[in-house]
């Protein structure tokens, strides 16, 4: 993650200039403020940390960050510091900022903007209208806030009198550390410094002090700009300037990004607010609860679909001077197909059902006016239509509700889909052939799966570890959510297992002893044993996949390998289970072929006879049999796994 600094200034109104950046490939995925979604009307104060996440259609791409925000509400961001932050190097990873608020500052309804964007930009951001992204905010700085009666978030009732012989010269905790100094009696350093602890880590604070010593640890544990006494994680007395040693207590934090306040006193008890004698200093501080934040992570592999089923309603959309030519029949037949390849897929365990407005919604403008807007335009204007016609839980992430929005083709926009909200946008471009299994896939995106990847090590499996030379977009060459989503391609078994109630993990059995193991094939709509294996790699972090797949075109004489774990943070946009990535069993075969980035995955199975071992030394397996009748749910192979 790369953390950055900036500081707020100043007064209101709303300002506006033009950019149009161009959002196709990358766009702004999530913006947050002490954890929650930046959304009109937010007020921001003091210590409050904004988080910035990118998205990508497939290739990520290395973005820049800036924000604006309107000082003096004179309409635009021309002004001097009214860039408040800009990232010096362009990054793929989440940003994080803490916003420093000056004390005298109140504001309501002044504009923030926030632009993603790939080449430099001008100081105000007008006319920007290369590869990115954009969203302004209207926001209020400490507009709750009376500025006169010291409740100012962090504010100190008391600010210590320290000096080059009273101070914290040194803060280490769970092995990372801060050399401070003399910061006469306060120092925020929360823009700087940021410590990742566990509940239990190990601590060590040296002081430079002539006197008895007095020392407190808080974390703002809700995020609501002051220490509470519940907060306090650490407490102890010293002589002089002897080293303090302990642990954190953190029973009483959430997991997540919060401020930290460390105080030493020199003449009385340490407390948050402040004292006469002593240092006090801030810092940012990540908490991973039990030394693992995959919980406290909203993404990754134990996010999945609760239900057993989905709905999907399929609102229509045409323009003045163009209509929509799908019929309802159409949309029915192709929904038939979607519900049959659902059906099969989970072995019965899953229904889709599916629900057609009854009316066209007419947008009441030439598809000309809207072939010049933004497809985040499309987006606002269609969610405040649906939520118009009584659609009240179209922002609800946990039902079981998806929508489908069919419109005329819109400049060259492409079929699309999200998870928050889960809703796809599908264009009539004229094309009679069925859509349904590009449907389908867009379906996996509305309920929160990600492409399925492939990884392409050049010479070896896994490669260097290069996330951007080595993972090939859309690689799974067989898979629905990989590149087989027209014929529809069975979702990988890792990605099954996406879905809770088709109890996939049930069928694939965890390996934890030597043995050879038969496995069926999982893409013949039934189960007739064990549907693959699980292994664990030797780096505790990375699992193994291990399945059968009969169809699609894959070798039947062999086993497909996808991995759980590897680049797990490659995108981390909200709500979506963890990117599985194709591992290639016959290495560069088919080298440097510039037209084609799948064909090293097409003949990428391990197959009998060879042998993969763990990149990681905890295991080896080799394909040894195959049995059963192919084309049925009995074909079977059996693998010999050896623990190491």
């Amino acid at each position: 993650m790369m953390t950055l600094m900036s500081c707020l200034t100043s007064p209101q109104l709303l300002a506006a200039c033009a950019v149009s950046p161009d959002s196709r490939y990358e766009f702004i995925d999530t913006i947050t403020v002490n954890g929650a979604p930046l959304v009109a009307g937010t007020d921001i104060t003091a210590g409050d940390v904004i988080r910035l996440s990118a998205g990508f259609a497939s290739y990520r791409y290395q973005e820049y960050w800036s924000v604006w925000i309107d000082l003096n509400g004179d309409g635009d961001f021309g002004d001097a510091n009214e860039r408040i932050l800009q990232t010096s190097n362009p990054t793929d990873d989440e940003v994080e900022a803490t916003l420093i608020v000056a004390d005298d500052i109140s504001i309501e309804n002044t504009q923030l903007r926030v632009l993603l964007h790939a080449n430099a930009v001008s100081g105000d951001s007008c006319g920007y209208d290369s590869y990115g992204d954009v969203r302004d905010f209207s926001v209020s700085i400490n507009a709750h806030i009376d500025n006169g009666n010291g409740n100012d978030d962090y504010a100190l009732t008391t600010q210590p009198r320290g000096g080059a012989n009273e101070h914290i010269a040194y803060v280490e905790m769970a092995g990372d550390s801060f050399t401070s100094g003399d910061d006469r009696g306060y120092k925020d350093n929360s823009d700087i410094k940021s410590f990742e602890v566990t509940d239990g880590a190990l601590l060590q604070l040296t002081a430079i002090s002539d006197w008895s010593t007095d020392w407190g640890i808080w974390i703002d544990s809700d995020n609501n700009g002051k220490f509470d006494s519940h907060e306090q994680v650490f407490s102890a007395a010293a002589q002089r300037d002897s080293v303090v040693y302990g642990t954190l207590d953190l029973s009483n934090i959430v997991a997540g990004s919060h401020r930290m306040r460390i105080a030493m006193s020199g003449d009385s008890a340490a407390i948050a607010t402040g004292f006469r004698y002593g240092e006090i200093e801030d810092y940012s501080v990540n908490v991973n609860l039990d030394g693992n934040d995959n919980e406290a992570k909203n993404y990754g592999s134990h996010v999945q679909w609760e239900h057993d089923s989905v709905t999907v309603k399929i609102f229509r959309f045409e323009f003045e001077d163009v209509e929509l030519t799908w019929s309802v029949g159409r949309i029915e037949s192709e929904m038939a197909e979607i519900v049959d390849y659902f059906d099969k897929s989970s072995y019965g365990r899953f229904a889709v059902n599916y629900e057609i407005y009854s009316d066209v919604i007419q947008v009441g403008e030439k598809v000309t006016v809207w072939d010049s807007k933004e497809a985040n335009d499309w987006k606002e204007y269609y969610a405040d239509k649906l939520v118009a016609l009584g659609e009240t839980e179209f922002w609800d992430i946990d039902d079981n509700t998806i929508y489908l929005i069919l419109a005329p083709q819109i400049s060259d926009w492409g079929i699309k889909a999200g998870v928050n909200p889960g809703a796809m946008r599908v264009y009539d471009t004229g094309d009679e052939r069925s859509q349904a299994g590009g449907i389908a896939h867009e379906m996996g995106h509305a309920m929160g799966l990600h492409h399925a990847q492939g990884l392409d090590g050049q010479d070896t499996v896994f490669g260097a570890g290069d996330y951007d030379s080595e993972m090939i977009g859309y690689g799974n060459a067989f898979s629905m959510m990989g590149n087989n989503a027209w014929d529809f391609g069975s979702f990988n078994l890792y990605y099954k297992n996406f879905f809770k109630s088709w109890g996939i993990e049930a069928e694939v059995p965890l390996i934890d002893q030597s043995g050879t193991y038969r496995i069926y094939t999982f893409d013949q709509g039934s189960v007739k044993g064990d549907l693959g294996l699980r292994l664990k790699a030797g780096n505790g972090e990375v699992t193994y996949w291990v399945e059968y797949r009969t169809g699609d075109g894959a070798d039947t004489q062999g086993v497909l390998i996808n991995t759980e774990g590897y680049f797990p943070d490659e995108d981390a946009r909200s709500y979506y289970y963890g990117t599985s990535f194709l591992l290639d069993m016959t290495p560069n075969t088919h080298p440097d072929d510039l037209t084609n980035d799948f064909d090293d995955f097409e003949d990428g199975s391990l197959v009998i006879g060879k042998s993969y071992t763990d990149k990681w030394g905890a295991f080896t397996i080799t394909p040894k049999a195959t049995g059963g009748n192919l084309g049925t749910a009995g074909a079977w192979i059996e693998v010999e796994v050896q623990l190491h």
